[in-house]
C-alpha cells in the first residue's frame, strides 16, 4: 500500500470514528488503530514519539483531579507538545484497546459533561481524539509530498509551525484590541462633544424648566458613565437617553444612529 492511500484508509477510519455513536466507539478505535498498524510510516510516527515517552508520568501529568467538578471526576490537560500529545493518546487508546481502560468509565471520569454520556463521548472526541488524529495526518501529508524529511523532523516542524500561528494569532488579536481602543477613546471624546452640545440646545429651547432638567439628567448620566469599563451602565444609560430623544425626534433629528455608532466603538474597545 503506498502512503497515500495510508493516509486515506486512517482518515477514513478517524472519519468513521468522529461520525460514531458512543455504543461503538471500542469498535471503532481498534479499526483506528489497525489503520496505524499497518502504515509503516505511521508506526515510524509514533516511534519517533513513544522514544524516551513516560506514560505512567504523563498520565499524572495531562489526566488530572478536577479542581471544579468534584466527586472524583478529573480532567484532561493537552499536551502543549504535539509529540506529546500524540504518545499521549496513542497510549491511551491501546490501552482501551487492551481493556486496561474502560472506556465509559474514563470518559465518565476525565470528560464529564454535566452527567450526558452524549456529551462527554462528543468532548472526549473534540478534546482528544480529532487533534490526535490531525496531527497523525499533517505529519503524514508532509512526509508525503516531501517537505518533510522524517518523523521526527515532520513531528518539530509542524510544532514550530503551531507556535508561530499561534503567536501571530496572539499578535492579530492584540493588534485588534489596540485599534478597537483607539477607536473607542476616540468616540467617547466625540460623543462627549455631542452630549454637550445636546446640552446647550436643550439650555436654549423653549421646553418647560422640568423637562429641560429632566433630559439634562438623561444625558449627563449617558456623559459620565461612558468613560468607565462598566457594560451594564452604559447600556442602560443609552436605553434612558434613547427613549428621551425619541419622546423629541425633531428636536434631536439624527441622534440615535450617531450615538449608537460610537457607543459600538465605545463598547468593542473595552
Amino acid at each position: 500500500m503506498t502512503k497515500n492511500a495510508e493516509l486515506n484508509a486512517f482518515i477514513k477510519s478517524a472519519e468513521d470514528l468522529f461520525d460514531s455513536k458512543y455504543i461503538l466507539a471500542d469498535v471503532k478505535i481498534v479499526a483506528l488503530l489497525k489503520s496505524i498498524a499497518v502504515s509503516d510510516s505511521m508506526v515510524a510516527i509514533l516511534k519517533s514519539c513513544l522514544k524516551d515517552f513516560d506514560y505512567h508520568s504523563a498520565k499524572k501529568k495531562y489526566l488530572v483531579e478536577s479542581q471544579f467538578a468534584g466527586g472524583g471526576k478529573g480532567e484532561f490537560v493537552p499536551p502543549s507538545s504535539s509529540k506529546e500529545f500524540i504518545a499521549l493518546v496513542f497510549s491511551i487508546l491501546v490501552d482501551i484497546d487492551a481493556k486496561n481502560i474502560v472506556l465509559g468509565d474514563f470518559i465518565s471520569k476525565y470528560f464529564y459533561a454535566e452527567g450526558s454520556c452524549f456529551n462527554s463521548y462528543n468532548q472526549f472526541k473534540e478534546e482528544m481524539l480529532k487533534p490526535f488524529c490531525k496531527f497523525i495526518s499533517v505529519v503524514m501529508e508532509g512526509v508525503i509530498d516531501g517537505s518533510l524529511a522524517d518523523p521526527i523532523s515532520a513531528i518539530e516542524q509542524e510544532e514550530k509551525s503551531l507556535i508561530e500561528k499561534e503567536q501571530c494569532a496572539k499578535e492579530e488579536l492584540e493588534n485588534q484590541q489596540n485599534l478597537n481602543k483607539k477607536a473607542s477613546k476616540d468616540s467617547i471624546l466625540k460623543l462627549k462633544d455631542i452630549l454637550f452640545n445636546d446640552k446647550i440646545k436643550i439650555k436654549n429651547s423653549n421646553l418647560n424648566e422640568d423637562l429641560k432638567e429632566e433630559f439634562t439628567l438623561v444625558i449627563d448620566m449617558l456623559a459620565n458613565v461612558i468613560s468607565s469599563q462598566d457594560k451594564d451602565a452604559i447600556v442602560y444609560a443609552f436605553t434612558a437617553y434613547k427613549f428621551a430623544v425619541k419622546s423629541k425626534k425633531a428636536f434631536f433629528i439624527g441622534r440615535i444612529k450617531k450615538v449608537t455608532k460610537l457607543l459600538e466603538n465605545i463598547l468593542n474597545g473595552l
